[in-house]
């Protein structure tokens, strides 16, 4: 789906993933009408950025962000302050927001999830990124992930490893841990429907609280979501880059991307 932000945040269960295709190099007009939606201090993070792809990615990032959270407070773009967790993972300081949010990026593509529950994640890959899987798996994976692996045709092991690599991603960051979470200690069955996790007891969690959904873009990426509801709808929304830079551009709130 191509269109605005809503007038109205998710509701309870709702994870709105909004998406946005970015060239490895942005046009300076482009990056300047990006830059205005951005603090000084975040205007700063990019400038110190040396690799052109990261710098794009970061700086349509936080733009996307603003801009949503903008279109539903009364709140100018760059007036929006986040925090910190332990272990580097960002969210709404002040003003007050009852919208919670995640973000992933790879080349040419910003994901960035928005929903009610604090504990919402998101990740986005390449379905062409160059991996080994068997190399990787045996490395991070669960070993009933590993051995669903090695039993599939050759074929089919990258598919299965960006399916296992996405959703894992996406739990620990809505975890808000990271890699602090051992990527060992959890097993996803993603062919099932839905998708199913099992989580060894030194997680402390439970499988029941957890849902999760997966999504391939036409763009050639895949996007997985993860969040603590009782049930999950998401929704997919693509944002055009040069209307993003367009509207947070503009000064003061705005309600549409």
């Amino acid at each position: 789906m191509t269109g605005v932000i809503p007038p109205a945040p998710p509701g309870p269960g709702e994870v709105l993933v909004c998406c946005v295709e970015i060239p490895r190099a942005l046009p300076p007009e482009t990056t300047a009408r990006l830059r205005a939606a951005l603090p000084d201090d975040e205007r700063a993070r990019h400038a110190r950025y040396g690799h052109e792809g990261a710098a794009g990615e970061f700086l349509c990032g936080r733009a996307l962000l603003r801009a949503a959270l903008s279109a539903w407070s009364p709140v100018a773009h760059d007036a929006w302050r986040f925090s910190l967790n332990a272990h580097g993972r960002p969210a709404v300081e002040h003003p007050a927001s009852e919208v919670f949010f995640n973000l992933s990026h790879t080349r040419g593509l910003v994901a960035l999830a928005l929903g009610r529950d604090p504990a919402v994640g998101v990740d986005v890959e390449r379905l062409d990124r160059a991996v080994r899987p068997l190399e990787v798996a045996d490395r991070f994976f669960s070993p009933d992930e590993v051995a669903g692996l090695r039993a599939l045709p050759d074929a089919r092991h990258r598919d299965r490893f960006l399916a296992l690599w996405t959703l894992k991603e996406a739990y620990i960051k809505a975890r808000g841990m990271g890699l602090a979470l051992p990527l060992r200690e959890f097993s996803f069955a993603p062919d099932d429907e839905p998708v199913r996790v099992r989580f060894a007891p030194s997680l402390d969690d439970d499988a029941a609280r957890w849902r999760f959904a997966r999504v391939d873009l036409d763009s050639g990426h895949r996007v997985a979501v993860a969040a603590r509801v009782e049930r999950l709808s998401v929704r997919v929304l693509r944002v055009d880059l040069a209307a993003l830079a367009a509207l947070v551009g503009l000064p003061g709130g705005v309600r549409a991307v």
